[in-house]
Parts: structure tokens; C-alpha cells; sequence
């Protein structure tokens, strides 16, 4: 099944998709998590992650929150270097604030890819080459969306 227009992305609390919901100007997806350098996604195929020997290529750590319109297109994304996971929650809650009317729920977006600080953030459509078996991975967080297209996911 190839991917949806749409891809829905189911909230749970307190993992990867937390800080998913809705707000006064349309959706949004926030998290806070290690970024991976664009040079290691765009080489390394399946393992981006990876380097030659196997071992991680992990970036810096970042506060991000992408914004999307009511109709899951993405308008902006604040994307944030912090010094750690800690910080990062707490630039997170900055960046919460600032929206209104938040209500955490499940979502649906469409593919979008930024590349900025030299890595790789957003839903990127990583069909393989047969187009048959859709898939898109959420970057930097490496969450994998599939059919059933029902919003769940794997990490």
C-alpha cells in the first residue's frame, strides 16, 4: 500500500508522541531528542544512524516543535540546540507556551523535510524503490510509520 497523503500519528502519552495535538492556528508535533548529521542520513542508506563500523553517529541534542496547518501541511518548525535532554524539555515547555488553546490528540500530517543545524528533521517518505510497501520514518527521532496507516508506529 503505498503512503497515504495523510499520515496519522496516534497520541501516547509520556512516549515518542507526547506532544502531539492541536491548537489555536492548526496541529503540531513537539518532542525534544539527538539530532543525526545530514551527511550520515544521506549516505548511509537503511542505518543512517550508523557509521561503517556500526557504531552511532548521534548529533547534538535539540528542543523541536513543527507546526502544521489544519490540513497537515507544514507552516514553520522551531528547532532548538540544547546542551541536554533536560534543557531540551525545558525549551520545549517554552515553545508549548506559546501556542493557545492546546489540546493533545492524535494528528495527521502530510511528509515535510528541514534541514538545518546540519541534520535532518521531519516525515520523510523512505518508500523503497518497488513503491509497493510505503513507509516514512520521522526524523530525527527514527519513528516508522506503515500500514495499516493507523497511527501507530515503531521505533
Amino acid at each position: 500500500m503505498p503512503v497515504p497523503e495523510l499520515i496519522p500519528i496516534s497520541y501516547e502519552p509520556d512516549y515518542h508522541t507526547g506532544t502531539v495535538g492541536t491548537h489555536a492556528g492548526g496541529l503540531f508535533f513537539g518532542g525534544v531528542c539527538r539530532g543525526w548529521p545530514v551527511v550520515v542520513y544521506e549516505e548511509a542508506g537503511d542505518w543512517p544512524w550508523l557509521d561503517e563500523r556500526g557504531e552511532s553517529q548521534q548529533g547534538p541534542c535539540f528542543a523541536i516543535l513543527h507546526l502544521f496547518d489544519r490540513d497537515g501541511r507544514h507552516l514553520d518548525s522551531n528547532i532548538r540546540p540544547v546542551a541536554s535532554f533536560n534543557a531540551g524539555e525545558h525549551a520545549l515547555e517554552q515553545m508549548m507556551a506559546t501556542l493557545r488553546d492546546v489540546e493533545y490528540g492524535d494528528i495527521a500530517i502530510r511528509t515535510f523535510r528541514v534541514d538545518t543545524h546540519g541534520c535532518v528533521f521531519g516525515l520523510v517518505d523512505e518508500t523503497e524503490e518497488d513503491g509497493e510497501t510505503g513507509y516514512v520514518e520521522y526524523y530525527p527521532n527514527h519513528i516508522g510509520f506503515h500500514e495499516p496507516w493507523d497511527g501507530s508506529y515503531d521505533t
